[in-house]
């Protein structure tokens, strides 16, 4: 039987939520009757190793530095610099606009010239991730069918999600809420919105949580936040509110899991409250589930997140959880059930948190209610999810 050509394109396999989802998504996949190629556009390749191994070929964009031409970008960025000279800001963001559609456009003409030909076709194209990547499949790769997947639970590309939105079949979010939220966004094409719930390896995440024990004082409350040191993931919120605690004279210890362009910032931050003692920031971690795993509570911080992977894993260690109000927060966690939800602030995420700490009855009312989520059926459905989304007719 002749298998069906599936591209699946990912922005990049280090280590970060949509990654780690991609790396699921692959192992989900019927390969007895998919032939599965994996596009990477940037040479970012921590998880590269965790990639099925049934996955027939894998491309990665090598060279995505040497696609324009220099003369004409070294223009722009000089011109872009005489207008920032003379504060100029209209100059400045009209110039900044033209170098990034510039750079996008070579990039995308390369990655074409080099790896997608107008003779390669495939029966589908799957974009794990909105924005440029998306664009790329909308507009560079040859396929009958074209599938889109949304991680987010805002847009920050609108206009250009409106324009390239037409050309997918299947736009994907990651949960019913985010399906909801594109409805709203694109009412023009919400008949091609539909959602598959993310997947988390239950029995993977608690076999590496026992791999090693980190630190723990046994005087202090272990705390612990996983993630991308980006500004959407609230790092600095998370530093506002153990500066709060500190001053209510809360003894306690808090792993920041990762690392990213924050990291500085955050760095700063901690010293300039007093906080060294308090935080400890292990950088990115091959196995950051130990850190889960140790923790008395786990607080995600964010501004923005649409699923809240690591909140997932953190239930699945049996950790109560203290996430923000997101979109993600809400969907995974029950306030007073599962988990507490705090308002978008570091005053009400550290009262929230000295909450949890504090109430025994409540620690062990979400222990019960976590110990009851039966996750053995959640690979199947997910299996059974991607099979219907692959093999659909439209």
């Amino acid at each position: 039987m002749k298998k069906t050509k599936v591209l699946f394109a990912v922005h990049q396999l280090n280590y970060g939520g949509v990654q780690k989802s991609a790396i699921t998504a692959l192992n989900a996949i019927d390969y007895s009757g998919n032939d599965v190629t994996l596009y990477v556009r940037k040479n970012r390749l921590q998880l590269l190793p965790e990639v099925n191994r049934n996955v027939s070929r894998i491309i990665v964009n090598e060279d995505p530095t040497r696609y324009y031409r220099i003369p004409y970008l070294a223009w722009l960025s000089v011109c872009q610099y005489m207008a920032r000279l003379v504060k100029n800001r209209r100059w400045d963001d009209a110039l900044q606009k033209k170098i990034v559609t510039y750079l996008t456009e070579a990039q995308m003409n390369y990655e074409k010239e080099h790896y997608f030909p107008d003779t390669e076709e495939y029966d589908i194209a799957v974009s794990y991730i909105s924005g440029y990547t998306a664009e790329f499949v909308a507009r560079c790769v040859n396929a009958k069918r074209k599938i889109m997947f949304y991680h987010a639970s805002t847009d920050e590309n609108h206009d250009l999600h409106e324009e390239i939105m037409p050309c997918f079949d299947r736009i994907v979010g990651v949960n019913e809420n985010v399906r909801n939220i594109l409805r709203e966004l694109y009412p023009s094409v919400s008949n091609r919105m539909t959602y598959i719930d993310n997947y988390v390896d239950a029995e993977e995440i608690r076999r590496k949580s026992l791999l090693f024990t980190p630190d723990r004082p046994e005087d202090r409350a272990v705390l612990c936040s996983c993630g991308r040191f980006a500004p959407v993931k609230g790092f600095d919120l998370a530093v506002r509110a153990a500066k709060l605690l500190k001053e209510k004279g809360i003894r306690f210890l808090w792993y920041f899991v990762g690392d990213g362009p924050e990291r500085v910032n955050l760095e700063q931050m901690i010293s300039e409250y007093g906080l060294e003692d308090c935080i400890r920031i292990t950088g990115m971690q091959d196995n950051p589930y130990p850190y889960l795993g140790c923790c008395d509570v786990y607080v995600q911080p964010s501004y923005e997140e649409a699923y809240g992977l690591t909140i997932a894993e953190a239930q699945i260690l049996g950790k109560p959880v203290v996430t923000t109000a997101t979109v993600g927060g809400k969907f995974l966690i029950e306030n007073e059930a599962t988990g507490l939800i705090s308002d978008i602030g570091a005053d009400d995420l550290a009262d929230q948190i000295i909450r949890m700490l504090s109430e025994e009855d409540l620690r062990q009312r979400i222990a019960d209610s976590l110990q009851k989520i039966d996750y053995t059926a959640d690979f199947l459905r997910y299996q059974s999810d991607w099979k219907r989304l692959l093999e659909e007719k439209i």
